[in-house]
């Protein structure tokens, strides 16, 4: 379970309700946690995301040059991604959902037949066409566009987004703009809460049984959450429009549970 390697963990003392809530579901007798147990985790998990340093809880502008989505010429496939979670310091949710947004909206792109937008992301058509369909071609985007992960964080933001992009060129329907972004933005949240779960903070011991168990209801009680919370305005089918949309709705999600957070 998890995406953070060796990372020591925020150090926020917020995130200790989450680990304890966590536990609390881990630890559930009989068939697993209740519903109770899991909104309880998910309520303090974006709560603590909601109160980390450097968030932003109104609406943010990032257009498309400010995320620097393509490397420098000359640079390696491996280069190390610069944009991470800045824009402010900490772990900033607003400028993550921003990067990540964008190379959905290729995948988007993708399932829609709209080379317009991968075009506007800077990314080499020509070249995405000649790989195979799939997880491929979304791979190629996400690394294209995040660069390689220096931070657990960005091992979170690169996870989620490609998970996203997979499931937006599987579902029989192609989603909306708005419920891919609202589903990306559920991905984000749970890797994030990953990275700060299995940190050396705490080791807390969960069967992958029990882990999965969590995981698959922690999501469900999240969709629910974040579908709530649904910008009025729709997004515009570009790639600065699902930028736009990601950044706003994650201020939302912020400003709702950062107040929540001090009742």
């Amino acid at each position: 379970m998890g995406t953070s390697g060796a990372y020591g963990g925020s150090g926020a003392s917020s995130w200790d309700a989450v680990h304890d809530s966590y536990s609390d579901a881990a630890n559930a007798s009989g068939p697993g946690p209740s519903p109770a147990q899991i909104e309880s985790f998910v309520n303090s998990f974006l709560t603590a995301l909601a109160k980390t340093p450097g968030q932003t809880s109104g609406p943010t502008g990032f257009p498309l040059s400010s995320l620097r989505l393509t490397r420098p010429a000359g640079s390696g496939a491996g280069q190390s991604s610069s944009a991470g979670s800045g824009g402010g310091g900490g772990r900033n949710l607003g400028r993550q959902a921003a990067r990540g947004a964008a190379a959905v909206a290729g995948a988007h792109a993708l399932r829609t037949d709209n080379a317009e937008i991968l075009t506007e992301l800077g990314l080499d058509v020509e070249h995405i066409k000649s790989l195979p369909s799939g997880r491929e071609q979304c791979t190629y985007i996400v690394n294209t566009l995040l660069g390689a992960p220096s931070h657990p964080d960005e091992v979170a933001l690169a996870a989620a987004t490609l998970r996203t992009m997979v499931e937006v060129q599987k579902v029989n329907e192609a989603m909306s703009p708005e419920q891919t972004m609202e589903m990306f933005l559920q991905n984000l949240a749970y890797e994030q809460v990953l990275v700060e779960l299995t940190s050396q903070r705490r080791t807390d011991s969960v069967t992958p049984q029990r882990a999965k168990q969590i995981e698959e209801k922690a999501k469900k009680f999240l969709h629910a959450s974040v579908t709530a919370l649904r910008l009025k305005d729709t997004a515009k089918v570009s790639a600065q429009g699902f930028v736009d949309y990601a950044a706003n709705l994650a201020s939302k999600v912020v400003k709702v549970f950062r107040t929540r957070g001090r009742e």
